[in-house]
């Protein structure tokens, strides 16, 4: 994998700012938690989509990782328009990310003999 640049790094990391920066207006009842949310979900997924894409290894964990970027920022869309479900968007972004964490912790592990 070729290092990306700076540019888009700093762009991913202002994606998932801006995520938490409508989670913070969501709960505080501030206007523009919805316009931050989805500014936030398109560039973080985007530039996630192009890191995936761009990667020379591939684990069989990445499919935990990508069900929970997917349900958090959906998660976080829904919250920011008041939409009840989603919480239940939270709660399997919970579990996606006791899972993604409990398999890349075991990918690490020697073989067994």
């Amino acid at each position: 994998m070729k290092s990306p640049s700076p540019l888009l790094r700093g762009l991913f990391v202002g994606g998932i700012g801006s995520l938490l920066v409508s989670v913070l207006f969501s709960i505080n009842g501030w206007p523009a938690a919805e316009l931050f949310s989805i500014l936030g979900s398109a560039l973080t997924l985007g530039i996630y989509g192009s890191f995936t894409l761009s990667t020379s290894i591939k684990k069989t964990s990445n499919y935990a990782r990508h069900l929970l970027i997917l349900s958090l920022t959906t998660a976080i869309i829904l919250k920011s328009f008041s939409i009840s479900v989603g919480g239940w968007f939270f709660l399997l972004a919970f579990m996606a990310f006791l899972v993604w964490f409990a398999w890349s912790v075991l990918e690490e592990l020697p073989p067994a003999e």
